[in-house]
């Protein structure tokens, strides 16, 4: 054979046995990757892979290590941020023998500043314990409009609208209705974080003494006020090394004192003065202990609180559907208080939402997750009756007596039911029913108008409402409040002077409407006709067609 074909022959070998490795004519795949690639790149020229393992989970933290759950674990169980080089670590400049240490720790120092910035900005977002934020106001909290316009353009715009009107007239079946329901934002927003986004929770309360505003904000507790701020309560570490949490919060109606339930049963007794005198004295330096810790074994899930209108008794609602009367007794300490269990009675079949009691503690209007309500006679609270079970198709948080109507109850069903419900209490007769667009989480009624707010958790995403005020008894809209995101009211509160309410909404922050004037006079007992929408219930009633107010006082109306 010719030496050219035995070259050819060799050469058409070697390119099948390439081909066979390789499987593919057409293209390269390479098995390892050139150094030369990272060093091309200028922001990668400075690694060697070589020399530098950056998987090394002890010289710095990996982005794996900054986004696990372990991570944001210890951030929650410090309170603070340390640095993640807790060491000034020198950066050399110029050439040394020892060229690689140096490129290393350069590379290392670089890491760890990004990652220390990394920790930093998720800890800011996600406000882990952060002290300065607590029920903080700032102007940029208000809410802002959805649609903002270039002043040439709005002015241009005005003037337009100006000209058409001359210029054309009007057709009447066009115009716009001149009933409109208003629209309302809040004149204040606090920053509340670590605001639990919880249904079954009452997390915030108002002073009828001292105007001040309680909030639980996980497992610490701040009060607020117009002018001192935000004021500590209770530490977190207090119920956190408890393995406990705040369920609930009360102010006394009488006094200074004020509660706090968990859920693990406790309940905590505090005296306004005393944290006001600590925090003036130490700031947040030093907390004060609880004046005396309640805790009963068999109560668990402390979800609602309220105070009989005396400010010595507790009404309590758990978990488990019971009812707890826990009576508080002084001491011979002026600062010094003993609580005891009075009464416990077994109320509803699964878990207690809400709680409201009527002027003169006669009657208790218990809401649970079993979808009712029950209303009980409470006049001899060692042997509560019950009278009524006043059903719902879902869980009954919202529910509240009538202030000028002692035999009118109002209460509100959940998500699945979303109905406010109007109840005459001497009978047990529903008297009328209205579907909202959510779920009902709190009723107040007005003390000096015939009007009621409710306010909604989950309801229609695209048209998302905190808050609607209601006339009664026809239930027209005058005033609602609306968000430009879907936003849930948790709870809600009457102000001291009964003007406005505080809501607690999932995106920790507490909410200040105004609804009412404060010139407007306080009604005390309504005898109307058409009231109760039943001529039998209004005769058994013994309505006049009149109201009027308390014995003709100045303060009251009287209407005929």
């Amino acid at each position: 054979m010719p030496k050219e074909k035995k070259h050819h022959a060799a050469s058409q070998k070697k390119l099948a046995a390439k081909v066979s490795i390789s499987g593919y004519q057409d293209r390269f795949i390479p098995y390892t990757a050139s150094t030369a690639v990272y060093r091309a790149s200028l922001s990668l020229r400075r690694f060697d892979p070589k020399e530098i393992d950056l998987r090394d989970q002890e010289s710095s933290l990996s982005p794996q290590r900054l986004s696990s759950p372990e991570f944001f674990n210890d951030l929650r169980e410090t309170g603070n941020y340390e640095p993640v080089n807790s060491q000034n670590t020198s950066i050399f400049t110029t050439d040394s023998p020892n060229n690689t240490e140096r490129r290393q720790t350069i590379t290392c120092t670089k890491l760890k500043r990004e990652q220390e910035k990394y920790r930093d900005t998720i800890a800011e977002l996600l406000g882990f314990h952060n002290s300065e934020r607590v029920l903080t106001f700032n102007q940029e909290n208000k809410l802002k409009p959805l649609l903002k316009l270039d002043a040439t353009l709005a002015l241009e715009t005005t003037n337009l609208n100006e000209e058409r009107s001359r210029t054309s007239t009007r057709d009447p079946r066009l115009e716009r209705g001149t009933k409109r329901v208003k629209s309302h934002a809040a004149y204040k927003v606090l920053d509340a974080p670590c605001l639990r986004n919880d249904f079954y929770s009452n997390l915030i309360s108002w002073s009828k003494t001292t105007n001040a505003v309680l909030v639980g904000l996980g497992c610490s507790s701040y009060m607020w006020s117009e002018a001192l701020g935000a004021i500590p309560v209770l530490d977190h570490h207090y119920l956190f090394s408890k393995g406990d949490l705040i369920t609930c919060v009360s102010f006394s109606p009488r006094d200074t004192k004020f509660v706090i339930g968990t859920k693990d049963g406790r309940i905590l007794l505090f005296d306004q003065d005393l944290i006001i005198d600590n925090y003036e004295k130490y700031e947040d330096e030093v907390f004060l202990e609880p004046i005396f810790t309640y805790k009963n074994t068999a109560s668990k899930g402390l979800g609602c609180i309220e105070w009989l209108s005396d400010g010595e008794s507790l009404i309590v609602g758990d978990e488990t559907g019971f009812i707890n009367i826990i009576n508080i007794r002084s001491t011979l300490d002026p600062n010094s208080y003993h609580l005891m269990l009075f009464k416990r009675f077994k109320a509803q079949r699964q878990q207690v939402c809400g709680i409201s009691i009527n002027n003169d503690n006669s009657l208790l209007a218990v809401g649970g997750n079993d979808n009712s309500c029950s209303l009980w006679n409470i006049t001899d609270s060692e042997i509560p009756k019950k009278f009524f079970t006043l059903n719902h198709t879902a869980a009954v948080k919202a529910v509240a007596f009538c202030p000028w109507s002692k035999s009118l109850l109002a209460t509100g069903g959940g998500s699945k039911d979303r109905t406010i419900k109007f109840w005459h209490t001497k009978t047990g007769t529903l008297l009328n029913e209205f579907k909202v667009t959510g779920q009902v989480t709190s009723l107040i009624w007005s003390k000096t108008q015939k009007q009621i707010v409710a306010t909604f958790g989950f309801g229609d995403i695209e048209d998302p409402t905190l808050l609607t005020l209601f006339s009664f008894p026809l239930m027209t809209q005058l005033l609602h409040v609306k968000s430009p995101q879907p936003l849930r009211v948790l709870s809600a509160i009457l102000s001291p002077n009964s003007t406005a309410i505080c809501i607690a909404t999932n995106d920790q922050t507490i909410r200040f409407h105004k609804i009412w004037q404060e010139d407007e006079s306080l009604i005390k007992e309504l005898q109307e006709k058409g009231l109760y929408g039943s001529d039998i219930i209004e005769y058994f009633e013994g309505i006049g067609g009149y109201y009027q107010g308390d014995n003709g006082g100045d303060n009251d109306k009287t209407i005929r």
